[in-house]
Parts: structure tokens; C-alpha cells; sequence
């Protein structure tokens, strides 16, 4: 696999994704072969839905297809640059991280700069930020307000 030939190897392992991405380059406007595209707006929300399903058997796939990616980057700089761009920036703040951290392949991990917990600690953080603020207070206030 390579820079060139990425998006048409996730094509090929998940042919659905195909349809979507082709929407996604028309809405922004971007022409075809964009990777980045092909994997910030197609890939990874598709990784982000197995894990709010618990879609073990998809999440494996697609964990599968980037560690794939992932060793193939070791002789194609382009192609590494993607992954640590694209997927490291969402493993800061990937939800359900837990669930995805067991099948997250090692060379993956290591493009991307993962550190196991991070993003959860990152996510508690930003919520308590936003509770201690004016519009967390309110938001409290509703929640008692209504019942909740």
C-alpha cells in the first residue's frame, strides 16, 4: 500500500465507504483521490460508529486496514504523514477509547503518537472546563430543573 494507492485499497476492503466518500469530495468541493478526505471524513466516522454500536467485528476491519497502512508508511513518507495527521489527531479525541485502544495495531500506534488513556482524560477534562463555566452552571440547573 502507499500514498497512492490507499484509497483505492480501502475500496476494496470496505466497498460501501465508496458511495460516501464520492458525497464527501462533491460537498466540499475537493476532487477525486484526496486521502485525507477518504480518511477523516469517511474512515475514521465510520470507526467512530462501530464503536458507539460495539461493532467488534467492524472495528477489527478497519483497525486491520490502518495497521496495514501503518506498516506499509514505513517507505512512503506521504502515506505516513496521512496517518499521523489524520488518525493521530482523532485518537486525541476518540470516543470510547477504550473500546478501541485493545485493536489498535502497534505500528499504528506509533505513527500516530497514541498514548493509551489520553483521550479519555482529554474528554473528562474539556467536560469538567465546561461544567465549571457559566454555561455548564445553567445546563446543571436545567437538568435539576426538568428532573434529570
Amino acid at each position: 500500500m502507499t500514498f497512492d494507492t490507499v484509497i483505492e485499497e480501502l475500496f476494496q476492503r470496505f466497498p460501501a465507504m465508496r458511495t460516501e466518500y464520492r458525497s464527501k469530495c462533491q460537498s466540499l468541493g475537493k476532487g477525486a483521490d484526496s486521502p485525507s478526505i477518504a480518511f477523516g471524513h469517511v474512515l475514521l466516522p465510520a470507526l467512530q460508529i462501530a464503536l458507539e454500536r460495539g461493532d467488534l467485528a467492524t472495528i477489527l476491519k478497519i483497525c486491520a486496514y490502518l495497521e496495514d497502512a501503518a506498516e506499509s508508511a514505513a517507505s512512503d513518507s506521504l502515506l505516513q504523514e496521512l496517518i499521523r495527521v489524520e488518525c493521530g489527531d482523532w485518537l486525541t479525541e476518540a470516543p470510547n477509547e477504550h473500546l478501541l485502544s485493545p485493536w489498535l495495531g502497534a505500528e499504528t500506534k506509533r505513527i500516530c503518537g497514541y498514548v493509551p488513556g489520553l483521550a479519555t482524560q482529554r474528554r473528562a477534562l474539556k467536560l469538567q472546563q465546561m461544567e465549571k463555566g457559566w454555561g455548564g452552571r445553567v445546563a446543571a440547573k436545567l437538568r435539576i430543573w426538568i428532573g434529570r
